[in-house]
């Protein structure tokens, strides 16, 4: 059973643990996480689990998911991802949203409709992945077309036979999750970085 004295000591601990994050959402986060652990850890899994932390009932912070609330925080979370230099992201990418967009000029992609279905498939699942969104085939179908380079009777078969993306669902389905392998992420970070030079 945890004592005041305990208490304290586990609440300097997971305070000391969360001092090294700067952002004040993530440490709150992080603190909260460490110190569920360290109590579970004192009291035994079982005693932990009949008393499980719950966030205060009028806590006004942003819930996990708005980790991405702003345009800076989104553009951080993105170049990190792809490994390029924040104020070079809008070169590439229209942040200005929750919901990510491309904004890199149609000349920079292929001419060819296939290899530049690829990389906006490539690039529209590697942006919405840094966000921890989901992708799907209409959302990758609707900026093949918005460029230009849709081939409506190959699109599928295009993304199918992509080895850095797996396609989830029915395979006859029109909209189908789109997910990014680690392949793929490579490669998708050497294709920004190439649109970028």
């Amino acid at each position: 059973m945890t004592t005041g004295a305990n208490l304290q000591e586990l609440l300097k601990s997971a305070e000391e643990a969360a001092e090294v994050i700067e952002d004040d959402e993530l440490k709150r986060i992080a603190f909260e996480r460490v110190l569920d652990h360290l109590l579970k850890a004192a009291d035994g899994d079982q005693a932990a689990e009949t008393r499980p932390l719950a966030p205060p009932v009028n806590d006004p912070s942003p819930p996990v998911d708005g980790a991405f609330a702003s345009e800076q925080q989104r553009i951080d979370a993105v170049a990190e991802y792809f490994g390029v230099d924040p104020e070079q992201v809008p070169d590439i990418f229209d942040l200005s949203d929750e919901d990510p967009g491309l904004r890199l000029g149609s000349n920079k992609l292929s001419k060819s409709k296939v290899n530049s279905t690829r990389e906006i498939a490539l690039l529209t699942t590697g942006v919405r992945t840094a966000l921890g969104r989901d992708t799907n085939t209409e959302i990758i179908r609707k900026f093949t077309d918005d460029y230009g380079k849709l081939d409506s009777s190959h699109f599928m078969e295009t993304l199918n036979e992509m080895p850095q993306l797996s396609l989830l669902g029915k395979r006859r389905s029109s909209n189908r999750v789109v997910r990014m392998k680690f392949l793929g992420a490579e490669e998708t970070r050497k294709l920004a970085q190439r649109l970028i030079d």
